[in-house]
């Protein structure tokens, strides 16, 4: 289950307008002991695709669960601390294979209390294209 993002349009100019919703589906919720995560947009300080790797490259630099559940290199989801980086990463993956399809996003964050969200999405395309045009206009 992937996870769903809101992206304001950005009209009316009200608080919610400046923050993205990272809703977390199903079973996740119990695993990450979050249902929603909401990011100013002004604190991403970066968006890009994941390497296609990223799953076993993180795994080799070490990362501890913090709270959340991992499956080997096929499933992550919740909070994991990335000793050698020195980040709190919050993950949300199902499929090994989402990142060399191009289905998982990286979005960096600052002043937060992630560094980092690793997500397994629908449609990247979109919603890359989107999370650009409302990061821009900040």
């Amino acid at each position: 289950m992937v996870v769903q993002i809101e992206i304001p349009a950005g009209s009316s100019g009200s608080e919610e307008d400046n923050k993205i919703t990272i809703k977390v589906k199903g079973f996740d919720k119990i695993l990450t002991l979050e249902s929603k995560i909401k990011i100013p947009i002004e604190h991403i300080e970066s968006i890009r695709y994941a390497e296609k790797t990223i799953i076993e490259d993180r795994r080799r630099l070490g990362m501890s669960r913090a709270v959340g559940f991992r499956f080997g290199k096929r499933f992550i989801v919740g909070t994991f601390v990335e000793w050698e980086r020195d980040k709190v990463v919050f993950w949300n993956i199902h499929d090994k294979k989402a990142a060399v399809y191009g289905n998982v996003i990286v979005i960096v964050l600052k002043n937060e209390r992630y560094n980092e969200l690793v997500l397994e999405v629908d449609d990247s395309e979109r919603v890359m294209a989107e999370l650009k045009r409302v990061t821009e206009r900040t």
